[in-house]
């Protein structure tokens, strides 16, 4: 990766032959030899903004951000601004703690790289990928075709405007930008990986899986790519591969997930302890992977569940035969005592390739029918189901239909890939249908522009926090329509009929038309089609089951 642009060896090395020495080191791609010269002068004292710039570079060149941030940041601070310029320390130390997962932190780094040189193009490309963590899309794609402008032969800034194009949801754009990246380095590892993510999400199924496999043949160890190409075999219903490379996904995107503990990995033996299940990701995949809990249970013999803390009362009545204990939050909380009698761990998600090796699995005597895993509270469920009937009043009985329309998660890149409120109004608007917000957030404005046919709100729930509530709810609607969502998961958790309004690829669907992992849930994918359409489907299907007499 191009971190800086090439300087003059002089302005980097001045008169001092060690110095040179080094860089000429680096520049030669032995960035292990340059640091033989490095380390003792560090250790001697040299402390000028060469001797720390190039220390800085070659510990980035050598992968250890953690060492190279203080040298740079100290070597930004001690130098006069043109020779900050011309050793490119801020773009150095913005890479470093970009890096490190510091990423708020290293965007005003890399501004002030860019005062200094604004007509760097490599500056830009950084800044772009520092707002492409960020989530600041419509900026990023800014940054990355500036430093393009500057630059149109720069391979970073073509990896980086692919990588930005396609979290926009724009896979066509990705493609051609990765693939003028690959024209210039072939081997480029996110080049290559956006160029199959690209094809994967064009429906290009045999040139995707082509693409992984190119990628991974040249990048074998490429955690990312590795993960990328399990994504595609899990969406083919191709588990065998797919639940093997699925194991990368944790060195492929730390920052999303959790960190493991330290104990010996479970590998679905008998065990003279209890297990560790630990959830690593978001609340819509705990509930989703802990559709295999129980079998782990068994297996094992005993387990400590470690979960989110909304779940503890849902998870303690699922599964009464292990320990269920709130994960420890905030930094430094120590965890739950119970964690403690543990012998082994074992992350949620790879339960399923211990567990569900094949479709069959999901339909053995150990995996949950319809009714779900989960249960709500009974004075809850009673509780809900009085209000629900207080909406009819003394007329007949309507259909109870909860309506999430759109993830609570607000970034930008998921911008123009959800629905609206007023998408619905086709179902909305269908006699006999009384729809219930199943959101939480700030809804009242969308809710508000559509008048009577809005979806009833139950401002005293705390949709996001409340789980018990909440599943108490569910369980006395009817249907429960929804985009892919954690609210949806907890749905078909409990056995509720769910209708899910998807993208043409889903992979948690393992090749299949419907979700294996929730019997009472249903897949409405939109491919090529516009969602609204899909919508009208979904609400016509209603309509005629209520003629027909027939629930969802």
């Amino acid at each position: 990766m191009n971190l800086t642009r090439p300087r003059d060896t002089d302005l980097l090395t001045g008169a001092d032959p060690s110095l040179a020495a080094a860089a000429s080191l680096l520049a030669a791609g032995r960035a292990d030899a340059a640091w033989v010269l490095c380390r003792p002068a560090l250790a001697a004292g040299a402390r000028t903004p060469g001797w720390l710039a190039l220390a800085g570079r070659v510990l980035l060149a050598l992968d250890r951000p953690a060492e190279a941030e203080p040298v740079l940041a100290l070597a930004a601070a001690t130098a006069r601004p043109d020779e900050a310029a011309d050793l490119g320390l801020f773009t150095l130390w913005g890479v470093a703690l970009r890096r490190l997962g510091r990423v708020p932190q290293a965007e005003p780094v890399l501004r002030m790289a860019l005062r200094l040189s604004p007509r760097d193009a490599v500056c830009h490309s950084n800044l772009a990928a520092v707002l492409r963590a960020l989530d600041r899309l419509a900026e990023a794609e800014d940054a990355a075709r500036a430093a393009l402008a500057l630059d149109p032969g720069l391979v970073n800034g073509h990896v980086n405007l692919a990588s930005i194009l396609m979290a926009q949801g724009r896979p066509g754009l990705a493609l051609a930008a990765s693939r003028r990246a690959l024209a210039a380095e072939p081997v480029q590892a996110e080049a290559l990986y956006t160029q199959a993510a690209a094809l994967q999400a064009l429906g290009d199924l045999k040139g995707a899986a082509e693409a992984w496999a190119a990628g991974v043949r040249i990048h074998p160890t490429d955690a990312r790519l590795v993960f990328g190409w399990a994504n595609l075999d899990l969406a083919r219903g191709e588990l065998a591969g797919g639940w093997a490379g699925y194991g990368a996904r944790l060195a492929a995107e730390p920052q999303r997930f959790r960190a493991v503990p330290d104990l010996p990995a479970w590998r679905g033996q008998r065990l003279d302890g209890p297990v560790l299940i630990w959830r690593e990701q978001g609340l819509g995949d705990e509930l989703m992977f802990a559709t295999c809990y129980a079998a782990a249970i068994t297996a094992a013999g005993s387990a400590v569940v470690r979960c989110d803390p909304r779940l503890v009362g849902l998870f303690g009545r699922a599964f009464p035969d292990a320990q269920v204990v709130a994960e420890a939050r905030g930094e430094g909380a120590p965890p739950d005592p119970a964690e403690g009698r543990a012998v082994a761990q074992a992350a949620a998600g790879s339960l399923p390739g211990l567990l569900r090796g094949c479709l069959a699995d999901f339909m053995g005597p150990d995996f949950m029918g319809p009714a779900g895993y989960l249960r709500a509270r009974d004075d809850l469920v009673a509780h809900w189901r009085r209000r629900l009937a207080n909406l009819d009043g003394d007329g007949p009985r309507t259909l109870k239909v909860g309506l999430c329309w759109r993830s609570g998660l607000a970034v930008e890149s998921r911008a123009g890939r959800q629905s609206d409120l007023a998408d619905w109004t086709p179902l909305l608007a269908l006699p006999g249908v009384t729809a219930i917000t199943l959101m939480y957030g700030d809804t009242e404005g969308e809710r508000a522009a559509l008048g009577a046919l809005a979806p009833r709100h139950f401002p005293d729930l705390d949709q996001r926090d409340d789980l018990d509530g909440l599943a108490a709810l569910l369980s006395c609607l009817d249907l429960v329509v929804t985009v892919p969502t954690a609210t949806g998961e907890l749905a078909g958790a409990l056995g509720v009929p769910v209708w899910r309004l998807a993208g043409e690829l889903d992979i948690t669907c393992l090749g299949t038309g419907t979700r294996p992992w929730f019997p009472s849930m249903r897949v409405f994918r939109t491919g090529a089609r516009d969602r609204r359409d899909i919508i009208h489907d979904m609400a016509d299907q209603i309509a005629s089951g209520m003629r027909l007499g027939l629930r969802p």
